[in-house]
Order: C-alpha cells, then sequence, then structure tokens
C-alpha cells in the first residue's frame, strides 16, 4: 500500500512538474513585454511551419523519363507511372517510387534525376521560411535568458544540455567513421567493375543503387523477391497479430466515414476483458497530395480522468504489390508509435502515448524493428493469409546477413543530419543552406551543388528542431530494452511488462524511471555500441 501510494504521489508530482515547466516554456512568466513577444514568436512560427510543410506536400513535383531510362526499375513501378501526352512518363516522389529508382534504375542519370528532384523539394522558399524560423527560435530562447534554441530545448530531455548531445554524437562517429570510409570505397569498386571504368567516381544518388547490387551478389537478397510474400492488407494484419499476441489485446475492423475509401479504421479492446481501448485508422497506399512518407499522429490521447480513449492515425506509402523486408520494418516501426497512443492509460491527455521526452519517444518503435528477421515471427504470417507462401528460411537468414551492410554509412548519415540540427540551433543561428553545404561538404562524399536538402528537412522546420539526434539516443534506449525479449520476441509476459511498465505510462513519468521498472536495472549503451562494432 505504502508502495502504492508513493506511486501516485510520484505521478502527482511529475505532473505538476510537467505542467510547470509546460507554462514556464510557454512564457507565463515572463515580464509582459517578453511575454507577448513569446506569443508572437510562437505563432509566427508555428504559421511558418505549416507553410514549410505545405510546399513540400503540394510541389507535386514529377520527373520526366523515357521508358528506356527505368531500365532496372521493377515492372510494376513502372506500370503504374503517368504518361503525358507524348507518353513521356512521369514519376513522382513518393517512396515507393522514389526508392525503386535510386535502387534499381540501372542509368545513373535516372538515379540522379530522381535524387536531385527530392534534394530539392520544398526549394529557395523553405530556405527562406527555415531561416526565419531559426531566428526566431534563437530570440524565443534569448527571451528566457538561454543563449540557444539547443539548450533551451535540451534542458527538458533526456541529453540535458547541446553539449552532452553533441558529446553523444562525437562517440558516434569516431565508431562508425572507419566503416564509414570502407564501405564506400566498397561501392566505388563495384561502380568501377560494374562499369568496368577503373576512375568511376561514387556520387550520392549511387549509394542506394550500389548498395542493392553489393546486396545481391554477397547475399543474394533482392528486396523484391519479399513483395510476393507480404502482400499489403495481410502485412497489416500480421503486424496488429504480433502486438496482439505480445500484449493481450485485439483490432476489429470497423465501417466508417473517413478521408479517403482506402483508409481503414479499427477498435482496440482488452483481450482478457472486452474492454475497449482505443481506435487506429491506416492510411495504406500513396495517392497525389498525401503525406509522402511514413508517420503516425495522436488524433487524440488517453485521458482516464475524463474516460476519454485514445486514437491514432498511421500513415504510410506501401506498394499494392507487396512489402519488401524493409518496408515490413518501417510499417512495424510506425505500428509501434500507434501501441504507444492505444495502450496509454494516463490521467491527462497531455501526457499521453507519444507525449514523452522527444529523445526517448522513438526508442518503443525503434526497439519492435528487429521482429520482421526473426524466423519465428514472421513463421506467424500463416495465422492471417493461409494461402501466402511461406519466406523461404535461406532467404531469411541471408537477410538477416545483409541487413546490416552500409550501416556504418546509414549511421555516419543520422550522424550528419543531427550535428547539422544541433548547429543550426546554436547560438549564432547560422544560416541553413550555407551550413549544410559546408556540413556536407566535410563528409567523404561531399555536397553536390545546387542541391537544397534542408529545404525538404521537415523534421527540424516541426517538431524535432534541436531534437534530431533523439533518433540516435533512442535507439540506444530501444537496443537495450529489447534484450529483455532475447529469448522470445513474442513473449506475453514480457510484453504484458512492457505494456504495462512503458507504454501505458506515456510521459507521465520520466523515461528513466519507465525503463528501470521494464529492465529492472538503469538503462546502458552496450547492446549498441555491440551492434555498431560487430562486422
Amino acid at each position: 500500500v505504502s508502495a502504492l501510494i508513493e506511486d501516485v504521489y510520484q505521478r502527482g508530482l511529475d505532473r505538476k512538474r510537467l505542467a510547470l515547466e509546460g507554462f514556464e516554456d510557454s512564457g507565463v512568466a515572463l515580464a509582459q513585454p517578453k511575454r507577448a513577444r513569446a506569443k508572437a514568436i510562437a505563432d509566427r512560427i508555428t504559421a511558418l511551419a505549416l507553410d514549410f510543410d505545405k510546399n513540400i506536400r503540394d510541389s507535386n513535383i514529377k520527373v520526366a523519363f523515357q521508358e528506356s531510362d527505368l531500365k532496372g526499375v521493377p515492372p510494376d513501378v513502372v506500370s503504374a507511372a503517368k504518361r503525358d501526352a507524348s507518353g513521356v512518363m512521369l514519376m513522382g516522389l513518393d517512396e515507393p517510387t522514389y526508392l525503386a529508382v535510386l535502387r534499381y534504375a540501372d542509368e545513373g542519370v535516372a538515379r540522379e534525376q530522381m535524387w536531385r528532384a527530392k534534394q530539392n523539394e520544398g526549394g529557395d522558399a523553405n530556405l527562406k521560411l527555415l531561416s526565419e524560423i531559426v531566428t526566431l527560435r534563437k530570440e524565443y530562447a534569448q527571451l528566457f535568458g538561454v543563449a540557444s534554441y539547443a539548450d533551451f530545448t535540451l534542458r527538458r530531455r533526456m541529453a540535458q544540455n547541446a553539449s552532452r548531445a553533441n558529446k553523444f554524437l562525437d562517440d558516434l562517429r569516431n565508431v562508425v567513421e572507419a566503416g564509414e570510409r570502407r564501405e564506400i570505397i566498397e561501392l566505388r569498386d563495384a561502380k568501377a567493375l560494374h562499369l568496368n571504368l577503373p576512375s568511376a567516381k561514387l556520387e550520392r544518388w549511387d549509394v542506394p543503387y550500389y548498395s542493392e547490387r553489393v546486396k545481391r551478389a554477397r547475399f543474394n537478397v533482392d528486396q523484391n523477391l519479399f513483395r510476393q510474400y507480404f502482400p499489403p492488407q495481410e502485412s497489416v494484419q500480421f503486424v496488429m497479430g504480433i502486438a496482439e499476441r505480445m500484449f493481450g489485446i485485439k483490432y476489429v475492423r470497423v465501417d466508417a466515414p473517413l478521408w479517403h475509401p482506402d483508409v481503414q479504421s479499427y477498435v482496440v479492446t482488452d483481450a482478457a476483458s472486452g474492454k475497449p481501448l482505443a481506435g487506429l485508422m491506416v492510411d495504406l497506399y500513396p495517392r497525389e497530395g498525401k503525406y509522402n512518407h511514413a508517420a503516425v499522429w495522436s488524433v487524440r490521447g488517453s485521458a482516464t480522468r475524463d474516460k476519454r480513449l485514445p486514437l491514432a492515425s498511421l500513415v504510410v506509402n506501401i506498394d499494392r504489390q507487396g512489402l519488401t523486408l524493409d518496408e515490413l520494418e518501417t510499417l512495424l516501426h510506425e505500428f509501434g508509435h500507434a501501441l504507444h497512443n492505444n495502450l496509454s492509460l494516463t490521467r491527462y491527455g497531455s501526457q499521453a502515448g507519444t507525449s514523452t521526452l522527444r529523445d526517448f519517444v522513438e526508442a518503443p518503435s525503434q526497439m519492435l524493428e528487429d521482429w520482421v528477421y526473426d524466423p519465428k515471427v514472421l513463421a506467424t504470417f500463416k495465422n492471417v493469409c493461409v494461402t501466402c507462401k511461406p519466406v523461404p528460411g535461406e532467404l531469411i537468414a541471408q537477410a538477416v546477413k545483409a541487413r546490416d551492410h552500409g550501416k556504418a554509412t546509414r549511421y555516419a548519415r543520422q550522424h550528419l543530419y543531427a550535428t547539422y540540427d544541433l548547429a543550426l540551433h546554436a547560438a549564432n543561428a547560422p544560416d541553413p543552406m550555407s551550413t549544410w553545404a559546408s556540413m556536407e561538404g566535410a563528409s567523404p562524399l561531399g555536397h553536390v551543388k545546387g542541391t537544397k536538402f534542408p529545404a525538404g528537412f521537415a523534421h527540424i522546420a516541426g517538431g524535432y528542431a534541436a531534437g534530431y539526434y533523439g533518433y540516435l539516443w533512442s535507439e540506444v534506449v530501444a537496443r537495450d530494452m529489447r534484450t529483455a525479449f532475447a529469448s522470445d520476441k513474442l513473449s506475453p509476459a514480457v510484453g504484458a511488462r512492457y505494456r504495462n511498465s512503458v507504454l501505458a505510462n506515456g510521459g507521465q513519468r520520466p523515461p528513466q524511471d519507465l525503463v528501470r521498472q521494464f529492465m529492472g536495472r538503469d538503462s546502458n549503451a552496450k547492446a549498441f555500441y555491440d551492434y555498431l562494432r560487430k562486422p
């Protein structure tokens, strides 16, 4: 009883502390002139961020190709492309189309065209918006007596300050730097051999293509081979089945008038009691004007005080012909965010689900990514599709080997994004484009003149400002938590403990406390760095 009282008391303290911090950060304690300016800045940043997203969403960029340009691209992607009156193919930048061209188009010019179009998404208009956003954030932080927006934001995060976050990123860079150089040399050699051109230069748009070639040659793995095993609707049911088995819940599809006929609606219930827990909407396929990445939005957070159930919207863009293993991993990652929303039992909506510290919020999703590489987990696909062919064991084994190929390059890229974000929100609030060109220019593959990646970097225009490092920081936690499922990824007992200690608590308790409660110890980085150092 005393432990329960202490738990309730501590939650109350956390709620009050978080509420007070939120009020403080909104400027209510500032003197009137500063308070008014803080509100004006906050309103302006919100409007600018919405315009930034709108410019990307409404750009509707199409890249023109002749069919001969797309040799090697999967036929279903080519056949789905729209054509103009003269028969020229017009390819959009939605994820399935973009990645198909980057990974499989034999013509380097085609890959370059597609890559450059994506890099310039948002254009000069968004560079101007981002510059204003960064300047305003600096001014906002200084209203509170904090020199940089990064330090202003991180004082409420697990990292605590920009210096500590940068130290973490420096440590990561030291681990992956040599591996990145080796991998780039390997890809450059693959290009030279393929083109019979010893002096071939590896370009940024070559990396996905030659990575796929190396994987096929070394591991005999072609991601497109997996599409026949993972049809879209059954893949959704498969992911739901994993959650049902681990967390003791049930998904029931229901009819509901939603924003597009393709969107599905589900009610989530507790399997033991039949009690309704939440709602989930799933928007699977790409279409014109739709958000072209993958994300989950918490439409409504749980609030047990008001008996309010949570509701989430899962939005992805997957191929109607089926999913690759990579895409299935992405689906499960996003589903992790939906679970965080749906299984939250917080007293107050402001602390529900993913309303947790930004450098922890990805951990519950990242933790689940490894499940799609487990043969025992994949074997449960037959429970939702008895007519689907099972994935051959040897293909899974090879995919596991191929999974980590190029990991140093991938982590180095994430490191660049994160360090750029922190640099942009430092005390000097530098110009976004020139800063990016300089930082990317110092990387092994350099900067491609004329490209404007920051114009499409929606994360830092929005909620991940001074927080993109959180993807890497939370992965440290995720890999540690994953060790609890080492003997059985589908364990209902471990799943129930995870549901009750981590997912149910949302942001009403500090992440360190939730992980300690789940793991029975403080979290550490051993699993993360063991993975990075593994050949």
